[in-house]
């Protein structure tokens, strides 16, 4: 939503440069394109960092939920890992034959 503020704005600062500059028509199309390209890249980004943010809350939820994730290959669980919730990740709890390998919660599956 805040998105078609933003397009708004820069539907204004168009109509702005148009009556009010000396800008050629041209200049004013680049100015344009470039600002709706820099929307659109922010755009992407959240949606993407979004996706990847609602899978390492799920991988999260589902370690909590005593499942077993598979992290690069190692089968992680509540009995042999600790979750560290300002890292995101799963650590192997000491006597494990994993002790001291660290998995990131975005790389389980």
């Amino acid at each position: 939503m805040s998105y078609l503020y933003i397009l708004a704005v820069i539907i204004l600062l168009y109509g702005g440069m148009h009556f009010f500059t000396e800008m050629t028509h041209r200049q004013k199309l680049q100015v344009t394109i470039i600002l709706l390209l820099i929307v659109v890249a922010a755009a992407a980004y959240n949606a993407v960092s979004d996706k990847e943010q609602s899978h390492v809350r799920e991988m999260i939820l589902r370690f909590n939920q005593h499942e077993t994730l598979e992290c690069g290959g190692v089968q992680v669980n509540d009995i042999n890992f600790t979750l560290s919730v300002g890292t995101q990740s799963f650590i192997a709890r000491e006597g494990t034959k994993h002790a001291g390998r660290i998995f990131d919660a975005a790389g389980c599956r």
